[in-house]
């Protein structure tokens, strides 16, 4: 499929919109409404993207079968003039990944990964959740303060993770750092050749240590079964007949989307509810409002503000006629600030109801780790509130967002806060 980005028509009173200004890195929401009100299909002449932010549009985008889920092409474009042999692996590893694919390979590879997420195994998870947040906190609740990214929301997911899937730990810094790269080219929206070459080549290498690690633990577990997700994914290839090839690209999936998204999940919840004392001492008060206000945390401020699509045939979207070929970005997060959709979409409200937010997607690509990322949060939460007393930001210490151009993936790279120090 050829990207059809180079010549698109020049719009005549076109506007600019820098999603990768300090302000927007900040708090992109403003830019976005601003957006949504002046050009909600608008064409990016610097990304060479099509962007929507309207919950309709975005939201029937995500159910329409005339745009694909597979980037392969995308990712090829962002090589330039770099050979497509800098990033095959990372190719080979993407194309069977449920996120990359359409019906009717996205439907079997998702009835794949059904043995993994099975009520029982999900149950299992939350005392290993429990568990790690507990030990985690116990690291640092006698210091009086944290950063939020490095001590809490990097490292939480992280062992968890690695635990469901029975990761030694020597591996697992390994893991995430290999998660971060190949995550970081994914989501990239583009750079200078140099730049991109740098994070394909990183990307890729990952993609076969990742790849190398999940083999060499699905021959372990076939050995020796235990109870984790490899061992229950290995006996459920093996019963049903499936390719045994295609088990490593499954696991290494969840696994990477489980670390990466996550991980800016807890810090962008942590963040919303610090900067809103009012709705901070709601769920203080009654703490049984945490399921709402995860939801809430979810559309308020997702850790996936937007997904792609390439265009398999002309269309026209809000007016506006799309080309085949073209790279159309969902804006999930905004989405979730539409006010023809959502009653005053700015203000932060943890009894928020209905939520039809975005955060996990929807149709046939909802995303298929929700309830552990909604398990994950919420004890998480719960146990930091509890654990925690007047928590609040470090005022020395400025929060930084994430200043890499990834389109993709939303968060921080620092959260720093304080809290009284629990003397035993």
């Amino acid at each position: 499929m050829n990207l059809q980005h180079k010549n698109m028509p020049a719009f005549a009173n076109e506007q600019t919109y820098d999603l990768f200004a300090p302000e927007a890195l900040a708090n992109s929401y403003p830019l976005f409404k601003r957006m949504r009100s002046e050009d909600p299909v608008h064409y990016s002449e610097a990304l060479g993207y099509w962007i929507l932010t309207r919950y309709r549009d975005v939201e029937a985008a995500v159910r329409d079968e005339r745009l694909s889920s597979n980037r392969t092409a995308l990712f090829i474009n962002k090589l330039g003039s770099l050979d497509v042999k800098e990033i095959q692996n990372f190719l080979d590893m993407t194309s069977h990944w449920m996120v990359d694919t359409d019906p009717p390979e996205h439907t079997r590879l998702r009835k794949l990964g059904n043995p993994g997420f099975t009520t029982r195994a999900i149950e299992s998870w939350r005392s290993i959740i429990q568990n790690t947040t507990d030990r985690l906190l116990d690291r640092v609740q006698n210091q009086g303060g944290m950063d939020v990214v490095s001590d809490l929301a990097v490292a939480l997911p992280g062992f968890i993770i690695s635990e469901i899937f029975g990761v030694p730990e020597t591996d697992r810094a390994n893991l995430l750092e290999w998660a971060r790269d190949i995550g970081t080219f994914f989501g990239a929206a583009g750079g200078s050749t140099i730049e991109m070459a740098e994070l394909a080549r990183k990307a890729d290498k990952a993609a076969v240590n990742f790849c190398a690690l999940i083999r060499q633990l699905i021959e372990q577990r076939r050995r020796q079964p235990g109870t984790d997700m490899i061992s229950l994914l290995s006996v459920a290839y093996q019963e049903q007949g499936f390719n045994d090839r295609e088990l490593p690209f499954l696991c290494m999936e969840i696994l990477n989307t489980g670390l990466l998204t996550t991980t800016d999940l807890i810090a962008n919840g942590v963040n919303a509810l610090l900067s809103h004392p009012d709705q901070l001492q709601k769920l203080k008060k009654n703490p049984t409002l945490i399921n709402s206000a995860v939801e809430e945390i979810l559309r308020f401020d997702t850790s996936v503000p937007f997904s792609t699509r390439i265009a398999k045939q002309d269309l026209t979207i809000g007016g506006k006629n799309i080309t085949a070929g073209s790279i159309i970005a969902l804006g999930f997060g905004p989405a979730n600030h539409d006010p023809e959709k959502f009653e005053e979409p700015e203000v932060f409200d943890i009894t928020r109801t209905p939520n039809e937010h975005l955060g996990f997607s929807s149709g046939i690509h909802f995303c298929v780790g929700a309830v552990l990322a909604r398990m994950e949060l919420t004890i998480c939460l719960t146990t930091l509130l509890r654990r925690l007393p007047n928590l609040r930001f470090d005022p020395d210490k400025q929060a930084i967002p994430t200043k890499h151009s990834n389109l993709v993936l939303k968060g921080f790279d620092s959260l720093r806060v304080k809290f009284d120090a629990c003397l035993n």
